[in-house]
């Protein structure tokens, strides 16, 4: 079976522990925040029904790949079908070995951080960041799952997918041939900005859902990298695509073995400042110190520093010197993770139109002291507000007059500098394979420019 091995992380939290600040919380808030909750002791535990399935028929091909844990289905020997990790006719298992193996170095999850920093923490959970890892639950899923609505058709008439809902469970129904089976939805990637993918356990290891769903057109489509016609419920979820979407998870080895009780899920706090249990834990003790104790503010670190923590996620497609979460606030990003491709700068990869390397190649960065915050600020909502990072991009061009097409007729240019100088792209690195064609999910080319193309289509519009 053809199955690209990329690495894939879609273009943005974990509710683990609440209780402590929900009585900080208005009553809808909290009641919305307790439902979270309840739905993120549901992933760690069992299904709320364990469906019964089919074995393959007799004619189709069924083979284990030895050393692999994989199993293959297909009607063909030499054609695709179906990878999954578990036993045909057999459902993943729900691990019970809950506890982890090693001990936290100190994270304590963006909940803990809510307990002082109320507001921070209130706007916060609107971001991508908080969004980009969450457990499957009727608030967090996107799609449809009514009958009409629900089925993804391959160009194989003989392999198609349907998202179905049942009880508190949601789940992939793989029609090939005339063998169906299900795979349940556990764990989204994906802040819904682009799109969600899904996860699912067997036993301890984390495996990528073959159908996602794109905000784009709210469609079902084969995952990044996976082949149209194929059924794939093999591949794993290492340590790389894992550390972009969580703020931690205990890692036992392997490619993709994790504890499940460990994942503090979404890129929150402890991600741009460090580990929190020593700062939180001194300042409940001591609640009139004025100094933040044994924590990394990223703005009192060089520049360089400073916007290698974002680069972490958005400077392209790094692969790990060492184990995930190694990395600290403050540490040299190479020491950590080594350089991207050399023809990387100008390539949008699953997730990321490598903001980093763009932004650096920018005259804007080159001849300022910007930082990433100069434009963004990380704990607040601020995504498809173009008004608002133009009126940023104003603080340094104060008049509009500076714009080379100023005046334009019923057009007030400050009002949308990105259009213009910081168009979205596609590229071929972001593919998408679907019955109608492959589709390429634009992303904001962070390359600040004079872009001709980009400026006539704005005008034009």
């Amino acid at each position: 079976m053809k199955l690209k091995k990329s690495l894939f992380i879609v273009s943005a939290g974990l509710l683990s522990s609440l209780v402590g600040y929900l009585s900080l919380r208005p009553d809808p808030e909290a009641q919305r925040f307790r439902e979270l909750l309840k739905n993120q002791k549901k992933v760690k535990g069992t299904y709320s029904e364990t469906p019964w399935q089919a074995e393959p028929p007799g004619h189709l091909i069924v083979q284990e790949i030895p050393h692999e844990n994989i199993w293959f289905v297909g009607k063909y020997e030499d054609g695709g079908g179906v990878e999954i990790p578990f036993q045909p006719g057999k459902y993943p298992e729900k691990s019970q070995d809950l506890e982890p193996h090693h001990e936290n170095p100190g994270f304590v999850g963006p909940e803990k951080c809510g307990e002082c920093h109320q507001d921070t923490f209130r706007s916060f959970v609107e971001t991508g960041h908080y969004k980009t890892g969450r457990p499957v639950t009727h608030s967090t899923i996107d799609g449809k799952f009514e009958p009409g609505s629900n089925r993804f058709q391959t160009s194989d008439p003989n392999v198609a997918f349907e998202m179905i809902k049942r009880g508190e469970d949601y789940l992939q129904r793989v029609h090939f041939f005339d063998w169906d089976f299900e795979v349940p939805m556990d764990i989204i990637f994906g802040s819904s900005k682009m799109a969600q993918t899904y996860l699912y356990w067997h036993q301890d290891r984390l495996y990528q859902h073959n159908v996602t769903h794109l905000t784009q057109g709210d469609q079902w489509i084969n995952s990044p990298g996976f082949i149209d016609g194929d059924a794939a419920y093999a591949r794993p979820i290492p340590q790389r695509c894992m550390e972009c979407h969580m703020t931690y998870f205990d890692f036992r080895g392997g490619i993709n073995r994790y504890s499940p009780d460990s994942l503090i899920m979404g890129v929150t706090c402890e991600r741009c400042h460090g580990p929190g249990k020593v700062h939180a834990d001194y300042h409940q003790q001591n609640p009139d110190a004025k100094d933040a104790f044994s924590i990394t503010h990223p703005t009192k670190l060089t520049r360089e520093r400073e916007i290698e923590i974002c680069g972490q996620c958005h400077s392209g497609s790094r692969d790990l010197k060492n184990d995930a979460l190694t990395y600290r606030p403050g540490d040299r990003l190479g020491d950590h993770y080594h350089e991207p491709e050399a023809d990387s700068d100008g390539k949008n990869s699953v997730h990321t139109s490598n903001q980093y390397n763009r932004l650096a190649k920018s005259s804007c960065f080159k001849q300022t002291e910007m930082t990433c915050v100069t434009c963004h600020d990380p704990h607040h909502n601020e995504r498809g507000n173009d008004l608002l990072f133009s009126k940023r991009c104003m603080t340094c061009h104060t008049s509009e007059e500076d714009c080379g097409l100023f005046p334009q007729a019923n057009i007030k240019l400050a009002d949308n500098c990105i259009d213009c100088h910081m168009p979205l792209r596609e590229t071929a690195g972001l593919k998408l394979d679907s019955i109608e064609g492959d589709v390429f999910p634009p992303l904001r080319d962070h390359l600040i420019r004079i872009d001709q193309e980009a400026t006539d289509e704005y005008l034009s519009k």
